[in-house]
């Protein structure tokens, strides 16, 4: 595990923090010093969860319920933030996901519409919260969790969540452009398939092992492989990259 004495007593948002890849981080940036708020929209009670055993660890660690899908919501979790421990310096946006494997011709719009929102407006309305706040003080990190499925087709997604992915990096690029005169860097990490929870539900012991069979490492990634990149981005060591998406994928994405 990498260590990063400059985090310590840095202030990091992380979103979708209650479970998978987002707990990963929390956890690891809350050993690393940092004070983290962990968010939750759904499942409160596990953001809670995920706090208290940071703090309970020696961290520093609040958890806030947030509809990331709305911007009112997005300002209030990075008031929150601001009003506990002071600034915002770190926005790790890793909320997101899809329903189920579905074909474009058997989607409705509905469900294209949540699968945008949580994955590509909640990216907007995470950065857009927080950005006053490292503007004003010519510091910050940005960085947005996409997806193997982002950077190209992938058997085991659906299209809303392929799109909602590839969105992210277009917006981190552009963004990354805008902002980097204010000392605010803007990076993508895009996982293959880990095994978080969800991940496991959804996971066939056939699907398993065609996803094998294309990783050249041969093996599916852990939720703990995908959090060193992000705290690499983060950190000092990091300063002079933006606008980049780090592949974190078992060598099946190669670009």
């Amino acid at each position: 595990m990498g260590i990063y004495p400059e985090l310590r007593g840095k202030t990091a948002i992380v979103t979708g923090g209650n479970t998978g890849i987002g707990e990963a981080v929390a956890r690891r940036l809350g050993a690393q010093g940092a004070n983290v708020t962990v968010i939750g929209s759904r499942h409160p009670a596990e953001a809670e969860r995920v706090a208290e055993e940071i703090r309970a660890a020696g961290g520093s660690a609040l958890a806030v319920a947030a509809d990331l899908t709305r911007l009112s919501e997005g300002e209030r979790m990075a008031r929150e933030t601001i009003d506990r421990f002071g600034q915002v310096d770190i926005l790790v946006n890793s909320a997101g996901g899809f329903y189920a494997f579905r074909r474009v011709v058997d989607t409705d719009e509905d469900e294209w519409d949540r699968v945008i929102d949580v994955n590509l407006k909640s990216a907007f309305v995470s950065a857009r919260s927080v950005l006053p706040d490292m503007l004003e003080r010519s510091w910050g990190r940005i960085i947005l969790i996409s997806s193997e499925a982002g950077r190209m087709p992938v058997a085991f997604t659906a299209a809303h969540y392929a799109a909602s992915k590839a969105g992210l990096l277009g917006f981190a690029r552009h963004l990354a452009r805008e902002v980097a005169p204010n000392g605010v860097t803007v990076n993508v990490t895009a996982p293959a398939t880990t095994f978080s929870q969800r991940v496991r539900g959804l996971l066939t012991p056939e699907a398993e092992q065609r996803m094998l069979g294309v990783t050249p490492i041969g093996r599916i990634a852990e939720v703990d492989d995908q959090v060193g990149a992000v705290l690499f981005l983060a950190s000092d060591d990091a300063s002079y990259i933006t606008g980049a998406t780090i592949d974190v994928a078992g060598g099946k994405v190669m670009l």
